[in-house]
Order: structure tokens, then sequence, then C-alpha cells
């Protein structure tokens, strides 16, 4: 009898590990807060990170098409096509942004056309648009690498933020650049030096 008291009172004195209510109320508060203040950045960083790439990946793509160009001897093609296959200026909901040789030159990718490389933008809500000389809606690479309707690639994110726009600067030697923030005011400049807007 004497024993099973012993036994009860030690079940009695043990200490106790882990959290009481109050205690787990004020972590997760914390944490709330932490967090809160953790995100906004963290999405925005990460639309920085994906315009970014995307932005290289069609830099990549009018590389290519010059690279083609050149050493096919041929004049290639770089345009978004709508759904009938033909160049068009909506850049944004295009069926695909495409690199091919249009041997009729009639702006469309034919049947006896070949196509090099097509890529679809992967950002939605974001604007995508190409303004060239000569308003053209296309960008033909000639043989030797130059073209004539020289012009610029602009995105704009879709929360329509300047800090957040790129451009993509193609020269009538057929080469590419990505401008960036030369004066240091968080806004990138377009080949003009002039601040992108949205």
């Amino acid at each position: 009898m004497r024993g099973n008291t012993q036994n009860r009172t030690r079940l009695c004195h043990r200490p106790h590990y882990g959290f009481t209510l109050i205690e787990l109320l004020i972590i997760t508060t914390i944490l709330s807060i932490t967090l809160g203040l953790t995100a906004a950045p963290l999405a925005k960083r990460i639309d920085e990170l994906r315009s970014a790439s995307a932005m290289r990946h069609l830099a990549s793509l009018f590389s290519l098409a010059r690279q083609e160009a050149l050493l096919r001897q041929e004049a290639i093609t770089v345009c978004a096509l709508n759904t009938a296959k033909r160049c068009h200026r909506q850049w944004t909901d295009s069926h695909s942004i495409a690199v091919f040789i249009d041997s009729n030159n009639n702006r469309r990718l034919d049947v006896n056309d070949q196509l090099i490389r097509a890529i679809q933008w992967p950002l939605t809500g974001a604007e995508l648009s190409w303004r060239a000389s000569l308003a053209r809606n296309h960008l033909r690479f000639e043989p030797n690498g130059g073209t004539w309707q020289n012009g610029t690639l602009y995105y704009c994110p879709k929360s329509r933020d300047a800090r957040q726009a790129r451009a993509l600067v193609i020269s009538h030697s057929g080469r590419n650049y990505l401008p960036s923030d030369s004066n240091g005011d968080g806004i990138r400049e377009d080949r003009q030096g002039r601040n992108l807007r949205c």
C-alpha cells in the first residue's frame, strides 16, 4: 500500500515538457507577423527572377535566329504567331514566338517553311510588345546576320511597376542586349537612355 502511494507521488511530480495554450498562441502570432513581413519581398523577388529568366530566354532565341541566318546563309524570320500561324503584333497573346525560314516572305509559317524553334511566353498577366523601325510586326535576319528592322521588345509586369520592366534591344547588326539601370534610379532604360514605362 505504501509503495503505491510513493509511485503516485512520483507520477504527479514529474516535470511536464511542451507548451501551454498561451505559449502556443504567442508563438503562432509571432510566426504570422514574421511571415507576413517577408512574404511580399519574397513574392517580388520571385517575380523579378521569373521575368529576368524569360527575357534571357528570348535573348537567346534572337541570338539563335541570327546564328542560323549566318550558318544557313538564308533570311530567318522571328515573330509572334497567331493561331493561323501568321505574324501579328500581339506578342503577349500569341500562340507562339517562332524562328523560321519564311521562303515566300509572306510573314506566315506555311507548310513549306522550315520551323527552327518556337516558344510560348511563359509569364501570364505580363505584357510583351515589339516595337520596330518601319512599323513591322516581325524581325528578319539577313544572311549576313544583320537586320533592316532593328527594334525593341518590351516587357511590362502584371503589377505595371516600371522598376520590374525590361527591354531587349536588337541592333542593325542583329546583335541583342538587355539594357540595365545605368543611372541607379531603380528603373532600366531603353536604347535612348529613357526610363522604361508601363
